[in-house]
């Protein structure tokens, strides 16, 4: 190495070396998350086993930055060089979701590493989830080579640094105004969120510490970090109703709150943002049943099906355990609830506390939305009594005017061997000579079920008129043989 180039890797010493105070921080945090109560449970964590590879010297990382034509952000060349190097080629290195890729794993456009990123952060006032995004739509029209040509111009000054799963990674900005933050994007759909820290060692640390914190971690790092109280403040005290929300929504995470934050949850309810009021009716679920509770009983009872709906989520999500406390309500809803969203939810609770579903669910088998028709048949297939309803499975066999509510309730018979069926059945057929619904199909399954086994059992057992049903109960028996 000449004099010139003694002289860089000097000075990116220095530069990394301003972050060494943090650099500490996180050398001893790390263990202690390892060993933090639950920390094996973490999103991530048996797969990246809070292990990294051993660190970058200041040589390899001056060569890797000269072969890349770019200067990485210094808090992550920090983070490279004093803490580890990512994971294994398989793997990444510990660090949110699947972990940190191992800096030899990537393979970034160099002719565009250095170009300034197309991608920024929303307003803090503005919801990520109904933010215009169309700057970074692609024209879909392109042809493939077009279409990728786009996508890494798209995608210039970024960095994937590690996994959320399926389409979802991690990416670092490494030029232009935003360079050194972190942010998540479906690389389908190309919706990029920017976290709330300001730089990679920020958002890592914060992920430590929440580990050892005994926090929620699942999905990391999508709602603003800090303390109790100044996440309480925000929720109290931010104009925007985007910002009041999201600090409710992180408050969430907390494994206990103070009771001056469960006092303010309350007085929220009352907030005119129907998104702040949401999240703190849903940190009371969380953290203060007792108070929680009399709120979801009522919004049971309500004629706005927005506020039956988020009941019954919030019942499932937080009141499961607990759940004989609505079970009276929730059967009543069962009888006349008209929102399908909110009838699934009731289904949800009710099978979790084995309550017997089909006298409940006959009057859904009526209800002239469709899918709470087919959720209906669907869990009244689980039940044992279905021989006592037969008639009722009829009428939705013969009369129900969707092919695919047919198909449901044939499904849902299942182990049922009513000789009435029989006849259904030899009429479904002839309704439908092809299986594009699968009636057939699932037919063909129910006849199964009957136990004929010989051709002499089918002519003793079915009516000669019930040709269809013979002949493929038939079928049925060569396939056995």
């Amino acid at each position: 190495m000449n004099k010139q180039e003694n002289a860089q890797v000097a000075k990116r010493r220095k530069e990394v070396q301003a972050f060494e105070p943090q650099i500490e921080r996180i050398r001893q945090k790390l263990p202690r998350a390892a060993q933090a109560p639950g920390a094996g449970k973490v999103f991530g964590a048996e797969s990246h086993r809070y292990l990294l590879g051993e660190p970058l010297t200041l040589q390899q990382l001056y060569e890797l930055e000269q072969s890349w034509g770019v200067k990485l952000p210094d808090d992550f060349a920090a983070f490279l060089t004093g803490i580890g190097n990512g994971g294994t080629e398989d793997t990444g290195g510990a660090g949110p979701y699947y972990g940190i890729y191992a800096i030899e794993s990537l393979k970034p456009d160099v002719t565009r590493l250095g170009q300034p990123s197309h991608f920024k952060p929303i307003p803090a006032s503005q919801d990520w989830k109904s933010a215009s995004m169309e700057e970074y739509e692609l024209d879909d029209r392109l042809d493939d080579d077009e279409y990728d040509e786009a996508v890494a111009d798209l995608m210039r000054g970024t960095l994937e640094i590690g996994t959320q799963g399926c389409s979802y990674e991690m990416l670092l900005s490494v030029s232009g105004d935003h360079r050194g933050r972190v942010f998540y994007m479906d690389m389908d759909s190309y919706r990029p969120f920017f976290v709330y820290e300001s730089n990679f060692l920020d958002w890592y640390e914060r992920w430590l510490d929440e580990i050892i914190a005994g926090f929620k971690i699942g999905v990391f790092g999508m709602t603003p970090g800090g303390s109790e109280p100044e996440l309480l403040h925000a929720a109290e005290a931010a104009d925007s109703e985007n910002e009041r929300s999201e600090a409710w929504k992180a408050l969430l995470r907390f494994p206990s709150l103070q009771a001056d934050t469960i006092l303010a949850a309350r007085h929220a309810l009352r907030d005119p943002a129907e998104k702040a009021r949401y999240w703190a009716l849903t940190l009371l679920a969380s953290h203060a049943p007792e108070q929680a509770d009399p709120l979801l009983m009522e919004d049971l009872e309500s004629v706005e099906t927005e506020k039956r709906r988020t009941a019954v989520q919030l019942i499932l999500w937080y009141r499961k355990q607990e759940s004989q406390t609505f079970i009276e309500p929730l059967k009543k809803m069962a009888v006349v609830e008209s929102d399908e969203e909110t009838f699934r939810f009731i289904t949800y609770i009710l099978e979790a506390a084995a309550v017997e579903p089909l006298p409940l669910y006959l009057s859904a088998f009526k209800n002239p939305n469709d899918e709470i028709r087919e959720i209906a048949l669907w869990q009244a297939g689980k039940s044992e009594r279905k021989s006592e309803y037969i008639e009722d499975f009829i009428e939705i066999l013969l009369h129900d005017p969707n092919p695919d509510i047919r198909n449901e309730a044939i499904q849902s018979l299942r182990k049922v061997t009513d000789w009435r069926l029989l006849a259904v059945y030899e009429r479904l057929l002839e309704q439908n000579p092809s299986d594009d619904h699968d009636i057939r199909h699932n037919i063909r399954h129910r006849l199964k079920e009957y136990g004929f086994i010989t051709q002499n059992d089918i002519k003793r057992g079915v009516p000669a008129e019930l040709k269809q049903v013979r002949e493929m109960l038939r079928d049925i028996g060569e396939d056995r043989r």
